[in-house]
This record gives structure tokens, sequence and C-alpha cells, in this order.
């Protein structure tokens, strides 16, 4: 377990890492989305601030997984992220969706994984 723990968490790691850093440094030309994903896009990308937000959360948590630093922290601050990519792929792109299902699958494992140190947050 331990070990599919180490690997899960760096994966996870490393493709936030490249997700966000791509984005920064504009590394690579993006695919145009299409249809109801360029509808939420366009309307992400005019807010001005979520995707700022999002990959800057992205690229933290990403270095928090791969350091194994704060690894606790890290897989909670990707949580909604995780979701969030999860939903958004199963309405509007399912050609990535399974991209999605494993960012979202090994953002809980790795809650799975600690989750005797996470038993303090929901204890009621």
């Amino acid at each position: 377990m331990k070990i599919a723990t180490i690997i899960v968490r760096v994966l996870l790691g490393a493709m936030m890492l490249f997700a966000s850093i791509s984005y920064f440094f504009n590394l690579g030309e993006q695919p145009a989305p299409t249809g109801d994903m360029a509808t939420l896009m366009g309307g992400l990308m005019a807010s001005k601030y979520m995707f700022p937000l999002v990959k800057s959360i992205e690229l933290i948590a990403g270095l928090m997984l791969v350091s194994g630093k704060f690894v606790k922290l890290g897989t909670l601050l990707l949580l909604p992220i995780s979701v969030n990519i999860f939903l958004i792929h199963t309405v509007t792109q399912v050609s990535d969706l399974p991209v999605a299902i494993f960012v979202l699958v090994a953002n809980v494992f790795l809650i799975y994984a600690y989750w005797n140190d996470f038993k303090e947050i929901v204890k009621p």
C-alpha cells in the first residue's frame, strides 16, 4: 500500500504541475474547445481570475504532492478541483473523461490512504 501511495502521489502531483506550468508559460498549443466546453471556457476566461486561481492552487498542491511535504493539505486542496474536473468532463467533453476519472480516483485514493490523519477533521 505504501508503494502504491507514493506512485499515485507522484503521478497526480506531476500531472498538476504539468497542467499549471503549461498554463502559466503557454507551453504547446491547446486544442480549441468546441460545443458546450467552448461556452464554459469562454465564461471562465471572461471572469479573469478563475483560471489563474485554479492553476495556482494546482501548482502549489502539485509541489506538495511531488515533494512529499504537506501531502495531506495538498490532497485537500485538490479535492474540489478534481471533482470539478470530473464533472466538467462528464457533462461537456466526454472524450477526456479517462484523465478526469484518474485525477478524481487518485485524489480519493490518497485521502483514503491518509484517512487516519483526516479522522479528526470529520469527527462529530
